[in-house]
């Protein structure tokens, strides 16, 4: 073949990742193939062109399949107009095979039919750079050590290749669906191994193929997504002989549901790994939960006996920190724990921050700490009180609310805020963290693995630390350890009050 129809496919593909860039903005476009391997001496007047796009940093798989969509108008133009340049006779024949990967699957090296080390070894033209590079950017940098994850990987990239796979007439490779099963045995099948990684692979041998155990884990993750992806549930669970009228499922819904399939198996691959790298805490060693706290008590506020104040900032750091002192979570228990009365948890972080305490994402600005020492190490336990800290700025009612508090009409006598912070430094509401993307700079990005739930008090606030066991966190005293809580937000002394009370009730079990 003459060189010229490669070079001015060559040509052409550049002005199309131009084009493609500009409005996707994928981290990146490769050819690969027979188009520039050998400078093209094998390209034929038959021979496919084959394209890798990485798709860019996408919150989740409806964000994802979103973006397939609007790459496969620009797959239908490059068909089009790479049948003129190649003057090919038909414009039914498939000219372009396009691969779309996440930069995941490029780093674990998961090729969709399975060839070994396709992205770290294979030869690319960067259609960015114009250069020919061995290799993509971090191309097997990582493990997937789980099987199934794979094997997950590799079936939403023939899907993505399969919904890409349109001539230039956009006739789809990928069929709507409307067979007699829900969906196609693949995708439930599929659906059926992130079940069976769910359940830690104890299932019985075969499960994780069992197309009616995908077929009901589908509804699943469909109801979890339900507000994003309700018509979809609805004809999905039509399909299954629900109600509704049955009705096929599309490319774009089979697209979305491999998606779905493959965010689940990632979120898994990524737990199991985080708790295999978790270093083993240590045990308690059958120690009851007093006893614990009793010795963090004595190191922390030596020679207290019955109530003692500490409003000195520097002792207060000093303090607190000895009481609240890694390990918090042992292998069998959290032997410490904070209370208000009806809402009560286990201490598991807490951090200096320098300007404020960070308690389980919970950020303090402690004005004031109280030592109590009844006589006996059961009953000790610490009060803290807060000062107020500043509001986020987020939300256009905390001022509103704030002042509700001071003049006693708020549903709580304290207000707090609670946001997200990415990268430790952008704040988003908490409806935007829990949505997981956010306005960054001007650009819709991911908050995945980014954002850290984060909660302050921009009231005065207190609560008590002590054992799990102690008896202050005995269930009947609830409402009445509250009272007396609230009662020291409005300045009175309900210490004594307290440490008396706890003496007149049973020590817990742990």
């Amino acid at each position: 073949m003459s060189t010229k129809p490669v070079s001015e496919a060559k040509d052409y593909l550049f002005r199309w990742a131009k084009v493609t860039r500009g409005d996707l903005a994928p981290l990146g476009i490769y050819v690969f193939g027979s188009l520039i391997y050998r400078d093209g001496t094998l390209f034929g007047d038959r021979s496919d062109i084959d394209i890798v796009v990485v798709i860019p940093e996408t919150p989740d798989a409806i964000d994802r399949a979103d973006w397939l969509e609007k790459l496969l108008r620009h797959k239908i133009s490059l068909e089009d107009e790479l049948g003129k340049v190649l003057r090919r006779p038909s414009r039914d024949t498939l000219i372009c095979s396009i691969v779309a990967v996440t930069s995941l699957e490029i780093s674990s090296d998961i090729h969709k039919d399975g060839a070994r080390n396709f992205f770290s070894a294979n030869t690319f033209l960067d259609l960015v750079s114009g250069q020919i590079v061995n290799g993509l950017p971090n191309a097997g940098s990582r493990e997937i050590k789980e099987r199934l994850v794979g094997e997950c990987i590799r079936f939403a990239q023939k899907t993505r290749s399969s919904y890409l796979g349109v001539n230039a007439l956009g006739a789809e490779t990928l069929r709507p669906f409307d067979d007699a099963d829900a969906a196609p045995k693949q995708l439930m099948r599929h659906a059926a191994m992130v079940q069976y990684l769910e359940d830690d692979g104890d299932g019985d041998p075969g499960r994780e193929y069992d197309v009616d155990i995908g077929a009901t884990h589908l509804t699943v993750l469909l109801h979890e997504r339900r507000k994003k992806v309700a018509d979809l549930g609805r004809r999905f669970e039509a399909r299954r002989s629900g109600r509704g009228t049955r009705a096929p499922l599309s490319s774009k819904d089979q697209l979305l549901l491999s998606e779905i399939v493959l965010d689940t198996a990632i979120y898994l691959e990524a737990r199991a790994t985080a708790i295999q790298a978790k270093p083993k805490r240590p045990s308690i060693g059958g120690a009851h939960s007093t006893v614990i706290f009793a010795k963090r008590f004595e190191s922390a506020f030596p020679g207290v006996r019955g109530v003692e104040w500490f409003e000195d900032s520097n002792q207060i750091r000093q303090r607190v920190a000895r009481l609240l002192e890694e390990p918090l979570e042992f292998e069998d228990g959290t032997p410490i724990w904070w209370s208000r009365g009806n809402s009560n948890l286990q201490i598991f972080s807490f951090a200096d921050e320098g300007d404020r305490f960070v308690l389980n994402g919970e950020e303090m600005n402690i004005r004031r700490v109280a030592a109590i020492n009844p006589g006996s190490y059961k009953y000790e336990f610490v009060y803290v009180e807060l000062a107020p800290l500043q509001p986020t700025g987020l939300y256009p009612r905390t001022q509103e609310n704030i002042a509700e508090v001071e003049r006693g009409d708020g549903f709580f006598p304290y207000y707090w805020e609670e946001y997200g912070i990415v990268d430790g430094k952008h704040f988003v509401t908490r409806a935007v963290y829990d949505d997981g993307s956010a306005f960054i700079d001007g650009e819709l990005q991911s908050l995945r693995g980014r954002a850290e739930l984060r909660s302050r008090y921009v009231t005065t606030y207190n609560f008590l630390v002590a054992a799990s066991g102690s008896p202050l966190f005995d269930s009947s005293y609830d409402q009445q350890l509250e009272d007396h809580l609230n009662a020291m937000l409005r300045g009175e002394d309900r210490l004594d009050a307290i440490a008396r009370d706890g003496r007149q009730l049973p020590t817990g079990r742990f």
